[in-house]
């Protein structure tokens, strides 16, 4: 059997920042001036949003191994459960009930169940806990690509985090999310921009559904 493919660290981090982009949706004039009111919004649009979609760019820098490393993808997701993560590497999808994750080198894709996979992040679990998490500091504002942005410091409350630290960059008039910076326990430094936001355009739920292309292999854990 070929080598088992499973969701990397990395990916785990980009879908806990898109999930929070999802919570966020465009407003007119929003001001925020606490760390706790800007909890709150995430929080409050979140209950609001039925689907979204994002490109995004990761551009990872290793202090140990002195490298760079860019990659683009797309992401979608659907209240409450439902996502996809789409790069040239791989794709990971669920339905809520399923998880797939399909490698392209390996021409492997791994079935599970998503209340078995004790380490993938559920996007509405971590919005409703959202302060529970982290602790926010909003340290003032700063210009992303000429867009004033809050700039939003998070500081896990669990000492044995695999996230370190993590700035969050968001659009002060429509509470967009522009930029994410974090570095983990591995002395790694990761820099997510995200683009072509969309919320509510009717994401159909077979877009959650994996369909494994021709020659495959399919491996099932849901047993």
């Amino acid at each position: 059997m070929k080598r088992l493919c499973f969701l990397s660290l990395t990916l785990l981090v980009i879908l806990r920042f898109c999930s929070l982009a999802f919570a966020i949706t465009p407003g007119v004039n929003q001001s925020v001036h606490t760390s706790e009111e800007l909890a709150l919004k995430v929080e409050e649009k979140y209950r609001s949003i039925k689907d979204l979609s994002m490109n995004f760019t990761k551009t990872l820098k290793s202090e140990i191994f002195e490298t760079q490393k860019e990659t683009k993808g797309k992401m979608y997701l659907k209240n409450p459960e439902k996502f996809r993560i789409e790069t040239k590497e791989e794709i990971i999808v669920t339905d809520g009930k399923f998880l797939w994750t399909y490698s392209e080198q390996n021409e492997q894709v791994i079935k599970s169940r998503l209340d078995r996979s004790k380490n993938i992040f559920k996007p509405n679990q971590y919005l409703s806990n959202f302060r529970k998490e982290y602790n926010a500091k909003l340290t003032g504002e700063e210009k992303i690509d000429k867009t004033q942005c809050y700039r939003l410091a998070l500081t896990p409350k669990k000492k044995d985090s695999f996230i370190t630290r993590m700035i969050i960059w968001i659009d002060r008039k429509s509470l967009l999310a522009k930029k994410l910076e974090y570095k983990d326990s591995n002395d790694n430094q990761i820099t997510l921009v995200f683009d072509r936001i969309k919320i509510n355009k009717g994401i159909k739920d077979s877009k959650f559904i994996f369909k494994a292309p021709e020659g495959v292999e399919e491996v099932d854990l849901t047993e």
